[in-house]
């Protein structure tokens, strides 16, 4: 037995469970074998005696050989067509599966089920779509689980053939029973779906299967399925219509996915044309709103709408920073006023901090000069913890100096962690 597994040459976790199938598998469809503990009968004892050459012929003798032996020939089956599939060998499945049949043995539904998604796995497509043809033929009518049927529409869409995938998708939703449909279970598959075919910047057909999954019952009208159709816009660069999606989106499902990245896709795109940023505008709603495209201010209306318009302007500011608009985030700020998110504030600096994202920080310095409501030592002690990861002791010593400047106190934390650098990098300790 030993010998012949080495000869298999399978992964040892693909083996184990390939013979502990075969092995427990009996012809009384009981799922135990009945002889489990006891020495095997007469007759018995060959398990894989040969592995099958690349013939039909000697598969056929193999499987006569079997039959001869009383082997249970169900399991052996499993076996080798789940060995011929992983190693991508389609006619080799094809000729087992001719020679079974030709024995009156037939490959389980979960064999075929198996193979169809190694297949896919595999990303065999015309392998894959022969084993559903089988399956479909053969076997009960559309008695596929959901995963395998949506992962097999990924691999049609990723291979040009997204009108297959539709139509099979069609099919199994109008002769499955809703009641099988475990949304939970399927949820990443969905998502791989619709993800696939944004990627082919087919907005057309990535809203098609998106009102597939939704009407079907496969999926929930929720941000983390919602993503890839806004994405299929911004993969295709298209702000215009990435707004009109968010807009959709919230309209009929009170959604509002990745608003921060078209926020900073937006202003980014103001910046480099050059066109003038009315924050003002934006934020009131007012004739700037009718003047241009406006696309800056129909998504600031959502984010009020759903979030609130002080939080809104808070991701503003936020976007302003990280797309190095200093000027623009400042008015903002002056804008807020007293109505500043103190805890907010200093949240996002811990993560700039922590992602070591030093531009958005200077630039927040700049925009919070003379303000009496954000506290500045907070934003150079993460200043400071970004020169200290990149070690960069002249910087580490700028903002101490900054600090000296304005006449603020650093905490103990903060000089500590000056010290250790300024020492890292043989510089003077200045207190």
């Amino acid at each position: 037995l030993i010998i012949n597994v080495w000869r298999l040459t399978l992964p040892p976790s693909h083996l184990s469970r390939y013979l502990q199938r075969g092995i427990i598998s009996s012809s009384d469809g009981g799922g135990r074998c009945s002889g489990l503990g006891r020495p095997p009968k007469e007759g018995q004892h060959r398990f894989l005696p040969r592995t099958p050459g690349e013939t039909s012929e000697t598969a056929d003798d193999f499987l006569v050989d079997y039959a001869a032996d009383g082997v249970n020939m169900q399991g052996t089956l499993h076996i080798l067509l789940l060995l011929h599939a992983t190693r991508n060998d389609t006619k080799n499945v094809l000729n087992l599966l001719k020679t079974a049949n030709g024995r009156s043995v037939k490959a389980s539904f979960g064999t075929m089920s198996s193979i169809l998604n190694i297949f896919v796995k595999n990303r065999n497509v015309d392998a894959a779509v022969e084993m559903h043809c089988i399956i479909q033929v053969d076997y009960p009518p559309h008695c596929l689980n959901w995963g395998s049927v949506i992962d097999l529409c990924t691999l049609l869409v990723g291979s040009e053939r997204s009108q297959d995938a539709v139509k099979i998708l069609e099919e199994y939703l109008q002769s499955k029973v809703k009641k099988d449909i475990n949304i939970s279970e399927i949820r990443d598959n969905c998502r791989n779906l619709l993800t696939t075919s944004a990627a082919k910047c087919d907005y057309g057909l990535t809203k098609r299967l998106f009102g597939i999954l939704l009407s079907g019952g496969l999926a929930e009208p929720k941000n983390f399925i919602a993503v890839p159709l806004l994405q299929c816009r911004l993969n295709s660069k298209d702000l215009p219509g990435a707004v009109e999606v968010v807009e959709e989106l919230y309209n009929r499902y009170s959604l509002l996915p990745k608003r921060m990245e078209v926020l900073l896709l937006l202003l980014h795109h103001y910046k480099n044309t050059d066109k003038k940023i009315d924050i003002y505008g934006i934020i009131s709603g007012g004739e700037e709103y009718k003047t241009n495209e406006g696309l800056l201010e129909r998504l600031f209306d959502l984010m009020s709408q759903r979030y609130g318009n002080v939080q809104a302007q808070h991701d503003l500011m936020f976007a302003c920073l990280e797309a190095g608009l200093p000027n623009e985030a400042r008015q903002v700020l002056q804008n807020l006023g007293k109505e500043v998110n103190v805890h907010e504030v200093n949240k996002m600096c811990k993560l700039y901090s922590r992602m070591e994202l030093e531009e958005p920080l200077q630039h927040f310095l700049k925009a919070s000069e003379g303000s009496k409501v954000v506290d500045r030592c907070n934003i150079l002690a993460a200043l400071l913890d970004v020169y200290n990861v990149q070690n960069a002791g002249e910087k580490g010593l700028s903002v101490w100096t900054m600090m000296q400047q304005e006449g603020l106190s650093p905490s103990k934390t903060f000089l500590s962690t000056l010290s250790l650098l300024l020492a890292a990098n043989n510089l003077k300790i200045p207190f």
